[in-house]
């Protein structure tokens, strides 16, 4: 388990990497002094889980959460933290932070505890994430598409009967098409509705499609819709 410490106070990374390796020896603690470590390190390979600080004299932990996440979007991060506030607290949640930690000596021996936690959370999202994969490769052989969408009506996800319904290889064909209204059919939630959609390369398929819109964790809302071929025009 690789885990990167980024904290410029080298008491705090002594402190900290104490209470860490007592609870997980098996830990390869890894620690981010400045930019160019934290460059390396994102260059490195897959990282497991972040410890960060909020004020840094290079960057601040709202920045290096971001790369993190831009790097390696499911890896879960800790700000452990003695100069944040409610609002950096608050902005670093939506922004996937999965714990946050005032850093005082009564503590550290809490850190441990919400490393764990990070770790769960982290395992049971992958298994939701399987089970997903699985659920939509069932979905596919059946011919039924999935598809996510944002308030701008932006396909951002497709399983790949979607994708064949609609004559696209890839989501990136899907932005020459004008699929408003197959997003606005799924978000109206209404059981199913019949409507028409265009196909790459041109012609329309008729599509029976049911869905309705999730809010993300980061209060992010999206349109989830399947979709089934009837006729094809």
């Amino acid at each position: 388990m690789r885990v990167l410490l980024i904290d410029d106070n080298p008491d705090d990374r002594v402190l900290i990497r104490r209470e860490l390796t007592r609870h997980f020896p098996d830990l390869e603690v890894e620690e981010i002094r400045a930019e160019l470590d934290l460059r390396r390190a994102l260059q490195g390979g897959a990282v497991d889980l972040v410890i960060t600080d909020f004020e840094l004299r290079w960057t601040n932990g709202i920045e290096v959460l971001q790369r993190i996440k831009g790097r390696f979007p499911e890896c879960p991060v800790v700000m452990f933290t003695g100069t944040g506030t409610q609002e950096i607290a608050v902005a670093a949640m939506k922004a996937g932070l999965d714990d946050y930690l005032i850093k005082a000596a009564a503590h550290y021996v809490r850190l441990p505890v919400a490393v764990e936690g990070a770790f769960g959370r982290s395992a049971a999202r992958a298994r939701a994430r399987q089970r997903q994969r699985r659920f939509d490769d069932m979905l596919g052989t059946l011919g039924v598409g999935v598809f996510r969408a944002d308030a701008e009506g932006r396909i951002r996800e497709a399983n790949g009967a979607m994708l064949s319904a609609l004559g696209a290889a890839s989501l990136d064909d899907l932005a020459t098409l004008d699929l408003g209204t197959l997003v606005n059919a799924a978000r109206d939630a209404k059981p199913a509705s019949a409507v028409f959609v265009p196909r790459v390369g041109g012609g329309r398929i008729e599509l029976r499609v049911s869905g309705g819109v999730v809010e993300e964790a980061d209060g992010t809302r999206l349109v989830e819709g399947v979709a089934r071929p009837t006729l094809e025009r």
